[in-house]
């Protein structure tokens, strides 16, 4: 099976594809735009995407463990059943355009770092995101439905707007982050006040 890099062969940009090729660990790729492409069933753990674009691509069971992502940018992806441990999400540039919002489901996103990202109308569904770090993330309008925050830091967050009454496990400390117009459920509420020494019975 071809690299990834081989499927590409030199093209600046390349368009509704099916891309099944892999990257080797500390493997590089670089300055490529893939628009309403499908990448799916590879291994990119521990490569470096810099200055890649992806827009509008589904990104299908493919692991992401460990890569990185210098001056790159997401617009409009969906992620299906893909691993992505330890993944340094953060590293992503911000467009001059809003992107469009990204979805993650059924993905493994645990210690993963959003840090400092614009993740505006995102969605994670049924996703694994235990120790993940939203720390001054901008989470506005955001849907987490049926995911694990367990160990999930949000200093600095702007979750306004965002929706969390599927989400469980998570301790959001509402002195340290922007909470207006955040909705949770009866069991997500006692993860708020439990930085305030709250028991409910």
């Amino acid at each position: 099976m071809p690299s990834l890099i081989e499927e590409i062969d030199g093209r600046g940009t390349v368009s509704d594809e099916v891309l099944t090729g892999g990257l080797a660990d500390g493997e590089r790729l670089a300055g490529v735009e893939l628009v309403g492409c499908t990448l799916r069933d590879a291994s990119w753990a521990g490569a470096i995407l810099a200055g890649v674009r992806l827009e509008g691509c589904v990104v299908e069971r493919v692991d992401l463990s460990r890569v990185r992502l210098p001056d790159s940018v997401l617009d409009g992806c969906t992620f299906t059943g893909c691993k992505a441990m330890a993944t340094s999400w953060s590293m992503l540039r911000e467009p001059m355009l809003s992107p469009d919002p990204t979805t993650w489901v059924d993905c493994q996103l645990s210690m993963g770092s959003f840090s400092g990202l614009d993740l505006t109308g995102g969605r994670f569904e049924r996703c694994v995101l235990t120790d993940a770090d939203f720390d001054g993330a901008r989470l506005t309008d955001v849907v987490v439905d049926d995911c694990t925050l367990a160990g999930a830091r949000f200093v600095r967050a702007d979750l306004s707007g965002a929706d969390l009454r599927g989400a469980r496990d998570y301790v959001i400390d509402v002195r340290e982050a922007t909470v207006t117009g955040l909705t949770v459920d009866q069991v997500g509420a006692l993860g708020l006040l439990a930085p305030f020494g709250v028991v409910v019975e």
